[in-house]
């Protein structure tokens, strides 16, 4: 990959500079000349906005649709992200992956975004991936409830070694529909983290993948929210991977293990989890963070593995449907 993620991010989003009113995103430069997109916080934000803020989740060198899937026979069928992309690894564990805990001066926020290329050039993605990101500007995306600062944004760019004015940050609440749309679209990175993290899968060998995971309903309440989104993907996300294995390599038992079913946790939703972690995700289960289901082309042998399966009536649940369907 010989083009910068950043820069990539950056044509991103002067688009939606240029648009920011049919996008719904307020615009403003801060005094050190940070360019601060609001995606949610005070803005409306927009579901092509969603599209633009997902893409730049993963640096730009992603393919970010919205759809709604075409099955008439099912009642619940529902606006969903669609995210192709031809850099798996890389696009998703060195971009899309909410890899920065952000806690400064009493600001809280989590980022993703290529400007982790900056903060963590150490990253063993980067070196799996041969990539290296020589880019003088950065682009972060934070799900926080509020907007940072100028102190806040001088903070991230000095962590990221860049001038404040090179710095662009996008803010969208996970209560938002911004936000919805954002986590919506990381099914294919969960199963990326889980075969590199817990299953220590070569995810190099993940030569393309694709993934569509229905967009989760906007909830005003954070708690609520957080829950919904990663429910979404736990009991609605559908992957698709194509890996080139090695001669010999089964892919069989990595497709059984893959799903977020295989989790012994599996049932219980994200918000249960949570509560029984103390509310610190970090002590939630790994494993249940997962696609719904996945379908492996082994592009060696031609085999397709098809595991998992969607869990429609645990997602309604999740989303708190109320079937108000009138049948004559």
């Amino acid at each position: 990959m010989s083009e910068s993620m950043n820069i990539a991010s950056k044509k991103i989003v002067d688009k939606m500079v240029e648009d920011a009113d049919k996008l719904k995103v307020i615009v403003t430069t801060l005094e050190n000349g940070t360019c601060l997109i609001d995606c949610g916080v005070n803005a409306k934000g927009s579901i092509k906005g969603g599209e633009l803020y997902t893409k730049i989740c993963l640096g730009g060198i992603s393919d970010v649709g919205i759809s709604i899937p075409g099955d008439l026979s099912d009642v619940m069928a529902m606006p969903a992200v669609k995210v192709k992309t031809d850099f798996p690894a890389l696009s998703t564990l060195g971009s899309q992956k909410a890899g920065w805990k952000i806690d400064y001066n009493g600001y809280y926020a989590i980022g993703s975004g290529p400007a982790q290329a900056h903060k963590f050039p150490n990253n063993i993605i980067y070196d799996m991936t041969n990539y290296k990101e020589e880019s003088d500007i950065a682009v972060i995306t934070l799900e926080a409830d509020e907007l940072p600062d100028e102190d806040i944004a001088d903070y991230i760019a000095n962590e990221c070694n860049v001038k404040a004015e090179n710095l662009t940050i996008l803010v969208a609440p996970t209560s938002s529909l911004i936000g919805s749309i954002q986590i919506s679209g990381r099914a294919i990175e969960t199963g990326v983290f889980k075969m590199m993290e817990i299953m220590d899968f070569d995810v190099t060998k993940i030569t393309y993948a694709a993934g569509i995971t229905p967009i989760t309903p906007v909830d005003p309440n954070s708690l609520k929210a957080m829950g919904k989104t990663n429910d979404s993907i736990i009991f609605g996300g559908r992957t698709y991977y194509y890996i080139e294995p090695e001669e010999g390599e089964d892919l069989e038992e990595l497709a059984i293990n893959l799903p977020s079913s295989s989790s012994e946790k599996y049932g219980q939703s994200f918000i249960e989890l949570f509560e029984e972690a103390d509310r610190d995700f970090y002590n939630m289960p790994q494993d249940i963070f997962a696609p719904a289901q996945v379908i492996i082309n082994d592009m060696l042998t031609g085999k397709m593995y098809h595991t998992g399966f969607i869990d429609l009536e645990r997602l309604k649940k999740s989303f708190e449907v109320i079937e108000v369907i009138n049948r004559k």
